[in-house]
């Protein structure tokens, strides 16, 4: 007692995590202690009613993502749900699990909007998303609230690999293509291109005089990669801590980030038609690129990280008379 009214004289602050340093941390759990035989054996039992119940959607998605190259991302979101999973496999651990009843009427909601969207309005996307809204509400069932807090993103992440409607797909895409095509004809003749654009058709005029007409088709719009960096963004943003705004910041900078980078595309392929290399335009460059251009998302999302980070910086002051007391921001 005597030491603390010293410090609290002399105005000097007691060592940082003194206190935590006395108290012995609670071990964390073990999987068998979190889930014992009985709790797994429920888990089970669910599982196969939820595959037995949704078993006809999987081919159609599976398709899908095997066949058309804009959804070819769809077999990897589960891996990368599974991997958000892990990284706070502490937090899933130490929760503590318990019935929760209220998520017993979600589950039966989750299975009605599966059946009216197959019978009543024949929209598989709408399944799908059922599907989803089912596996989270049997999360919260079995494993509680608490549960559901930590594993509700990762389980709504699967929402990435479903495939939207083809009449939603086209209205998106139309006004990316036009702005993929605007945006590229601007960087274009900044360095003394001759190029005309007409809505997503561009007439290029190569080094050599020679006139092609290119046409920023569906599959260059743009589409595929937004759907991957709004998830990446949302992945990003989840496993890292941060203030609910910056994450909210990251998720929201991705559709950005995905048109900048397929603006960076189109002009790239269009610039093989400029320098009188349309083979490289039409084969070579525009499926490499499209790979490519993940790597100056990945510099974009991190340089915003990192930019959001020393936006606010916490300091600690050490005289409690100043402006600022521990844990301010400047």
């Amino acid at each position: 007692m005597i030491d603390s009214v010293k410090q609290a004289g002399t105005g000097q602050r007691p060592q940082a995590g003194s206190l935590a340093d006395l108290v012995a941390e609670p071990e964390q759990p073990s999987f068998r202690q979190a889930f014992p035989p009985s709790a797994l054996v429920k888990t089970a039992a669910l599982a196969v009613l939820f595959g037995a119940l949704n078993y006809w959607q999987f081919p159609r998605l599976v398709g899908i993502c095997w066949n058309n190259p804009n959804w070819a991302h769809g077999f990897v979101i589960p891996l990368f749900s599974i991997y958000l999973l892990y990284a706070r496999r502490g937090e899933f651990l130490a929760a503590g699990r318990r019935v929760f009843l209220p998520g017993l009427p979600l589950t039966v909601l989750s299975i009605l909007f599966i059946v009216v969207s197959f019978v009543f309005i024949h929209m598989p996307y709408l399944c799908n998303l059922g599907m989803v809204a089912l596996l989270l509400s049997l999360v919260m069932y079995l494993g509680g609230p608490r549960i559901a807090m930590i594993t509700w993103l990762p389980i709504a992440f699967l929402a990435f690999a479903m495939p939207i409607p083809d009449m939603l797909y086209s209205q998106i895409a139309l006004p990316l293509q036009n702005l993929a095509a605007k945006l590229s004809t601007v960087a274009l003749r900044i360095v003394g291109s001759q190029i005309e654009v007409s809505a997503s058709a561009l007439t290029i005029t190569s080094l050599a005089g020679q006139v092609h007409h290119v046409t920023v088709a569906e599959a260059c719009s743009g589409v595929r990669s937004l759907m991957a960096f709004l998830a990446l963004g949302v992945a990003w943003a989840y496993l890292e801590q941060r203030p609910i705004w910056q994450r909210a910041v990251l998720v929201l900078f991705a559709a950005p980030i995905a048109i900048l980078c397929n603006v960076i595309r189109v002009t790239t392929t269009c610039g093989m038609f400029v320098l009188d290399k349309p083979e490289m335009g039409q084969n070579f460059m525009h499926e490499v690129t499209g790979i490519v251009m993940l790597a100056p998302a990945l510099a974009m999302f991190w340089g915003l990280s990192k930019l959001l980070e020393h936006l606010f910086v916490e300091v600690e002051v050490e005289d409690e008379q100043g402006p600022l007391a521990e844990g301010g921001q400047v």
